[in-house]
Order: structure tokens, then sequence, then C-alpha cells
């Protein structure tokens, strides 16, 4: 560049523009025999053509034109054999000089924003390709060769009309990212399980009828379906997607929601509103890391508006309690809601939740000690009652706890009224079962459970009873 170019940055400040018109360079003086460019950027001007004299950047790796009114480009550019990066975006481009496909470093293209009608088929000879986004062109189908850019890690072409995506796609086996919304896609390949790298994948506004199972695409993290005609979640999709985050199928025509969906463990996100649901299946609670689901647009009918209108937790709250009641109903428990519906019962270990947190009366702490079980009583009086047999130890006091060593158990076991509540038996026996590790303290509608290895308290109560519970870890 010449000299009075270098010292533009101490122009006027005051300067607002600065006069170009009569600058005149001498071939000598030109700015490409001078150093060698790795990166220029000519975006956001009006220009309309590039020169061909750009074949002498033959250091440049990065070449930015984009927002500007390009109609064609030189061939010239594809004697930049050190080219890594080409932004075109945002031009009026209808396709490349074939000469570009040859360019054996480029890694990201963007020829988005253009005028595209189709991909060149000899886009599979840049097979050093990483990135490319053709997305709002007028593409309507994809070459059969494009499932030779194996190393495409990220396909973006959204807003085209894209009918179809060649069989050959799931050749692409390094593809982390696919973005086809705004398109007529009408279905899938069924073996994307190839694609065993496929972390997100976009395809709101379709026309996809039914979704494929996915097996093999265990690393999908995000996939986004939404404003389809999807009808059916397949139930195998749900085993075979275990690290899925995002489920977003809202404004589809799904009639139900399998119980196959709380095999979705990690699920973050799930939007299914807008669509024909009237059950909501209560192996939702069990989707542990549920923050957001949305369902609104529904006529569900099994549960009440005002309870939809809560939000989330309260939904799940719901699901969670019908599916403890089902349980007990068929004659489980909280374990047997846990195993059926997927439930984890709410953990309590020590000193992390206040008293207030959970309602009842339970004795503040207990442990009894027979053979591994751990328990112990922590009664400053012996029990009067222990009957040992094979299976049980029969735990019955009869007297009030005076004296408890607070600083190494914690706190004492006095409930309040005991005699009278031994005397209409409200208080009685505390059984544990040995081998199962199962510690029941039957008072109506409650069941607590001790896993000696994980040291931790499980509890589940009947919302039909109205005591006060105040389990402690000791």
């Amino acid at each position: 560049m010449p000299k009075r170019l270098y010292d533009i940055n101490e122009a006027d400040a005051d300067s607002k523009a600065v006069n170009l018109e009569q600058l005149t360079i001498k071939e000598e003086d030109a700015w490409w025999n001078q150093v060698p460019l790795n990166n220029l950027d000519l975006s956001s001007n009006t220009l309309t053509h590039i020169s061909p004299k750009i074949e002498n950047l033959q250091s440049l790796t990065v070449l930015t034109l984009h927002d500007n009114a390009l109609v064609e480009l030189p061939p010239e550019i594809g004697k930049l054999e050190k080219l890594v990066r080409l932004n075109v975006s945002h031009n009026k481009l209808s396709q490349l000089p074939r000469a570009m496909y040859s360019l054996p470093e480029l890694r990201h293209l963007n020829i988005s924003y253009n005028e595209f009608d189709e991909l060149n088929p000899d886009i599979s000879d840049l097979h050093m390709l990483e990135f490319l986004d053709g997305g709002h062109n007028n593409i309507q189908s994809l070459p059969g060769g494009i499932g030779f850019l194996v190393r495409l890690t990220a396909l973006l072409l959204p807003y085209n009309h894209i009918k179809e995506l060649p069989p050959d796609l799931v050749n692409m086996r390094s593809l982390q990212k696919i973005d086809l919304m705004h398109n007529d896609l009408t279905s899938l390949p069924e073996d994307m399980g190839l694609l065993r790298k496929l972390d997100c994948l976009y395809l709101q506004h379709n026309d996809i009828l039914e979704l494929p199972e996915f097996e093999g695409n265990e690393a999908l993290n995000e996939l986004h379906a939404s404003n389809n005609f999807i009808k059916i979640i397949p139930k195998a999709m749900c085993s075979n997607l275990p690290h899925l985050k995002i489920l977003d199928l809202r404004d589809n025509k799904i009639t139900e929601l399998p119980d196959e969906l709380c095999l979705l463990r990690n699920l973050n996100r799930l939007d299914v509103s807008n669509n024909t649901i009237s059950v909501l299946p209560v192996t939702l609670s069990s989707l542990a890391h549920l923050i957001s689901l949305q369902v609104e647009g529904n006529p569900i009918k099994t549960i009440r508006r005002d309870i939809l209108q809560c939000g989330t937790t309260r939904i799940l709250k719901t699901l969670h309690d019908r599916a403890v009641a089902k349980a007990k109903e068929e004659g489980g428990g909280v374990d047997d809601a846990s195993t059926s519906a997927g439930i984890s019962v709410t953990r309590l270990r020590g000193g992390q939740m206040d008293d207030g947190d959970i309602p009842g009366n339970f004795p503040d702490s207990f442990h009894h000690q027979q053979q591994q079980n751990g328990f112990q009583c922590p009664c400053s009086y012996p029990c009067q009652q222990q009957q040992m047999q094979q299976q049980f130890c029969v735990y019955e006091p009869l007297r009030n706890c005076q004296e408890y060593d607070r600083q190494t158990q914690g706190r004492i076991y006095e409930p309040e009224n005991y005699q009278q509540q031994h005397q209409n038996g409200s208080l009685r026996s505390l059984f544990v079962q040995q081998q199962q590790q199962r510690m029941e303290y039957p008072y109506p509608g409650y069941f607590m459970y001790h896993q000696q290895q994980q040291q931790q308290f499980s509890y589940e109560q009947d919302p039909s009873s109205r005591s006060a519970v105040h389990p402690r870890w000791v």
C-alpha cells in the first residue's frame, strides 16, 4: 500500500471521510507486490466486481466478501491454493466458478443469502471442507456426491426448498450439526444412525410425516422438529437417545406421548405445545433434569387447567402424585412406583433439608442396630420388647426418651403425647427387614427406606395424612 494510506489512522479526528478519488498507484508501488497478505476483508461495501489480479495474493488464507452486490466471482480465486475461509454471503451470486472447487485447503465456505438454485456436484471435490453454510437461497436439491465431504462437521441449509436428502448424506460421518429448517422435506433417511457424531438436528418448518428411530445417534443433544406433520413419537427413539437434552415437537399432529419418554434421562426441555395430546403420561415425572415442559395448546382433560397454567414444577408434581397413588392401589409402595414409572423418591441427606420443608411427625432420629442393618435406637431406655426372628426385629418403645447426646448423634426421639399415642394405638411397631435393608415406620401413609451403602434416606407420604413429619439423618 502507498505510504499515504498507512497514515490513515493519523488523519484529523474531525474528518468525516477520506477522499481517495484522486489517488493513483504506480505498478511498482502496488500493495499486492509489497507484503504477503493473509486476510482480506472487503465486506459491507457496494462491490460489483473483484479484479482477476486477486490471484496474485498467493498467501491469502481468509477472504471475506459478504454484504456486497457481487453477481459473479473471478475464476482466478481458484488459484488461491492457501485459501482456508471464504465468505461471500449476502450478495447476488447464483453460482461459483468451477475453478473454486479445486481449492485444496478450503475448510470454511459461506454462500448464504444469495440466489443459488443448486449446489454444483463439483462441491464434493472440496475434500478438506468442514463448514458449509448455504442457507437462505433457492436450492431445490443436493447433489449425490455431497457424501464425499467426509470432513464436514456443520451442514447449514435453512430456508431453501429442498424436498429430499440424498442417500449418501449419511456418509458424512463427521457431521455434528445439521440445519434444514424451513425446507420442503417429507422424510429423513432411515439410516440417520450412521451419523454417530450428530449433536444438533434442526428440522423446523418442513413437511415431515414421521421421525426415524435414530438408532446409533446416541450423541444427539438437540432435536428440533416443530411445525411439521408428525403424528407419532417412535418408542424406540426414546431408548436410542440417552443424551438428548432438548426435544422440540410443538405444532405437529401428535395425539399421545409414549411412556418411554421417561428413558430420555437427560432431557432438560420438552415442548409438545399445540398438538392434539389429551393425556400426559405419569412417567414424565421421572425425568429428573426436566426444567421446561411446554404443553399449552393441547386438549388435555386429565389435568386441571389451573395446574397446567402453573408451569413445569406443578405439572410434574401432579403426575408424580398420581404415579404413587396408582402404585399403592396396585398393592405396591413408593419403590414399586419408582420401578414401574421411573420415579425417584425424595432423598433426605443429613442437614440438607429444613424441618419445615416436610410435613409430618416422624421421630427426629432413631437407629436400630441388629447385625448389619445399621440402625440404632437412640433412647436412653432399652426397648421393652425385642422379638428376634429370622427376618424381622420388632421394636416397640413404651417410654419417652429423656436424654440423648446431641453432639454426636443429633436430635433426640421425643414424640409429644407419647402415652396418649400409645394408648390409642396411633404409635405402632417399627419393623426392620435385614435382607432388603428396608425400614418401615407404619404410621398411616408413611414409608421410609434406608440404603446402608449410600447412607441416605428416602421419603414418601400419603397425601391423605395430616400429620407432620420431621425425619432427621443421624
